[in-house]
């Protein structure tokens, strides 16, 4: 979009130095050596690991780009199938950055976003959800009116008639139905944080990650000087979301624009906690592992503070995966995969229940309502939003 309303666009062949030195190291394949505990455990990449082919992993998706740009081959059915196996993670890039210096998860974004504008991507499956996007502001099919209907009751202030110092953006996934419990469990632990915050409700609009993940970069941006507006509008300092993939979009694409900090509700309580402001409430008798989300961990960084959080909940034997923190792996949502790779999606989730049980867990916590529905939904063990363990 013109005028610099998000980040400043890049193209694929912006990285052309990257995917043309790509010397098929490997190093894209397993977690580095000196972090993994066993071989079982230590695969890094979900596509790759899954149909075991060179092109599923970013070595062979990084010659995909480079044959793409030089014109060696037109782009098929099977090209985007490839490209749209990838969660987005970042856990290739993880690997591979610190020591070659190459950004394979930013390529492979770009290779979407010129897949979009040359009508060979998305997956045919994914058109539902943008159609969603666009004509109802979700990527859910929901009717509008959704989440109004999520904050109602829950007596927090309306700030498109009243002011708070922060805006709770309370995202999609949040408000959709199946996440009241979830949803009402942050709430109160907000509140018990003494954060002065309030929602839009039916007027806040989509973060549109959904359209930025399958490369719909124009429409991602085609509201997004409204939104800017919307949330200086409000005349909130400052953005609090639960959401990491609001988060990243909100932290990454606007907040350079728009002049609001955006923080993740897991900041604010553990700042809260270490003032001795707030405290969870209850004890937990639960021996449970941690999984870590890959848009608040390696794409946001934020590791910290849901561990501070959790270790202070009384009766919370908290466990460790063998592949955690920036080495984390999946849990199969993200990047589109879900819709477009049901299959994959669903085998990543069990591979990383199948992890937890190894470390003796009883259920797992997450801090991402995709993971905490991903997770979920294959029925293995008990999963935990973040914030049910703190209200």
């Amino acid at each position: 979009m013109e005028g610099g309303l998000t980040r400043k666009r890049e193209k694929l062949t912006d990285y052309r130095d990257d995917y043309w030195v790509c010397g098929k190291c490997k190093m894209c394949q397993s977690i580095n050596v000196q972090k993994f505990t066993s071989a079982r455990f230590s695969a890094n990449c979900p596509c790759g690991t899954r149909y075991r082919f060179e092109s599923y992993y970013a070595a062979g998706m990084m010659e995909i780009a480079r044959a793409i740009t030089n014109l060696e081959f037109e782009p098929t059915e099977k090209t985007a199938e490839i490209i749209y196996s990838c969660n987005l993670c970042g856990l290739c890039q993880e690997m591979c950055f610190p020591l070659k210096g190459l950004h394979t998860t930013r390529i492979i974004q770009l290779m979407r976003e010129k897949a979009v504008e040359e009508g060979w991507g998305p997956l045919p499956a994914h058109a539902p959800m943008l159609e969603s996007t666009r004509e109802r502001d979700n990527p859910f099919g929901l009717e509008k009116g959704f989440k109004g209907g999520a904050v109602r009751g829950l007596g927090v202030k309306d700030l498109t008639r009243e002011k708070a110092e922060n805006l709770l953006f309370v995202g999609c996934a949040y408000a959709a139905p199946g996440g009241e419990e979830r949803l009402s469990a942050l709430v109160r632990a907000l509140r018990a944080a003494g954060l002065d915050f309030g929602v839009l409700g039916d007027s806040e609009p989509c973060c549109r990650s959904f359209s930025l993940a399958l490369g719909d970069r124009d429409g991602f941006e085609e509201r997004a000087l409204e939104n800017i507006e919307l949330f200086r509008s409000t005349g909130a300092s400052r953005i609090v979301t639960a959401c990491p993939h609001c988060l990243q979009v909100l932290r990454d694409e606007y907040s350079p624009v728009m002049g609001l900090e955006v923080v993740h509700a897991a900041e604010v309580l553990a700042g809260a906690l270490k003032k001795k402001a707030f405290s969870p409430g209850g004890e937990r008798k639960l021996r449970a592992a941690y999984h870590d989300p890959c848009f608040l961990g390696r794409w946001c960084e934020i590791y910290d503070a849901p561990r501070r959080l959790l270790s202070a909940v009384p009766g919370l034997e908290l466990l460790e995966f063998e592949r955690n923190l920036e080495n984390s792996w999946c849990c199969g949502a993200g990047g589109g995969v879900k819709a477009g790779r049901p299959e994959l999606s669903a085998w990543t989730a069990e591979e990383r229940l199948e992890e937890a049980r190894a470390v003796g867990a009883e259920a797992v916590i997450t801090a991402c309502p995709h993971c905490v529905q991903q997770l979920e939904e294959r029925g293995a063990l008990p999963v935990y939003d973040l914030y049910q363990l703190l209200a």
